[in-house]
C-alpha cells in the first residue's frame, strides 16, 4: 500500500474517514484488511461503515485524530499485513428474467445468453448497504450493466437478484427498489440473531447456478426448518 494512495479526513471529533486513490477490484481486499487491522488498533468499541473506496471510522469516544492517525497509517504501511480470510459463496438461483430487462437487452440477449452470463460469473461483494445485509457484487459482465429504473418498484421480493449499472445486489428483505430482477435465492442474507448478522462480507466471492422452481421451494422448506445449513453453501475462497 503506497502512502499516496491513503488519505485521511477529520469527519468529526469521534470520526475519521479513509479513502483510496485506487478504483480496481483490488481495493476491496485492501479495505477490507484495513479495516480487520484497525479493529485490533482500538481497545473500546469501534464502528466502522465501507464505502466503495473508503471506510468511515467512528469511536464511542472523542477522537485524538493525530495520534490515530499516525497508529493506522503505521500500520497499514507494514508489508506483513495478511488479508483476512474470505469465503466462496454458491448461491442457488431460481431465474425469472424482469421483463424489463429482456426488453432492454434485446436483440442483443434472449434469456437463456442473459442466464448464462450471469451464471458464468465470479462475483466479490463490494460492501453491504443500502438494506441491512444488502451486498454489493462487482464483476458483473458489461453485456449486463444496465441503468436503474427511471420508476422503480413498489415491491421487490426478499432474496430477489438483480443488477443496476456494474453492480448485482441481493434484496435481503422486501422493500421498494429500482435494480433490473434477475431471479430469487432463498437463503437468508440477514438475521439479526446470528452472531454476524450480514450472511455476506465484504471480500467474499459468489457464484450463483441455476434451480427450479421445485429445488427452490425445497431449499426454501429446508433453510427455514434447519434441514439444510448455510454452511453447505460456502467454502474457503
Amino acid at each position: 500500500m503506497p502512502k499516496h494512495q491513503i488519505t485521511y479526513h477529520i469527519y468529526s471529533e469521534k470520526a475519521l474517514l479513509i479513502s483510496w486513490e485506487e478504483q480496481t477490484l483490488d481495493i476491496i481486499s485492501k479495505r477490507t484488511t484495513a479495516e480487520h487491522q484497525i479493529k485490533k488498533l482500538f481497545k473500546e468499541e469501534v464502528y466502522i461503515n465501507q464505502g466503495a473506496y473508503s471506510l468511515l471510522v467512528v469511536t464511542e469516544l472523542k477522537m485524538d485524530h493525530h495520534v490515530v492517525i499516525d497508529l493506522i497509517d503505521k500500520r497499514l504501511q507494514s508489508k506483513k499485513l495478511l488479508e483476512p480470510t474470505t469465503s466462496l459463496w454458491k448461491l442457488p438461483i431460481l431465474y425469472d428474467i424482469e421483463k424489463s430487462l429482456t426488453e432492454t437487452l434485446k436483440p442483443s440477449c434472449d434469456v437463456n445468453e442473459i442466464i448464462s452470463i450471469h451464471s458464468s460469473s465470479v462475483y466479490v461483494v463490494d460492501f453491504v448497504g443500502f438494506l441491512p445485509g444488502f451486498p454489493y457484487l462487482k464483476g458483473l459482465d458489461s453485456r449486463l450493466q444496465l441503468p436503474r429504473k427511471t420508476t422503480p418498484a413498489l415491491k421487490v421480493a426478499a432474496g430477489s437478484v438483480a443488477v443496476s449499472n456494474e453492480y448485482c445486489g441481493i434484496y435481503p428483505t422486501s422493500s421498494p427498489g429500482g435494480w433490473h430482477v434477475l431471479g430469487n435465492c432463498p437463503l437468508p442474507f440477514f438475521d439479526i440473531h446470528r452472531v454476524a448478522p450480514n450472511l455476506l462480507q465484504a471480500g467474499d466471492q459468489v457464484q450463483f447456478y441455476a434451480v427450479s422452481q421445485e429445488e427452490h421451494d425445497q431449499l426454501t422448506a429446508q433453510l427455514e426448518t434447519g434441514k439444510v445449513a448455510l454452511e453447505n453453501f460456502k467454502s474457503h475462497a
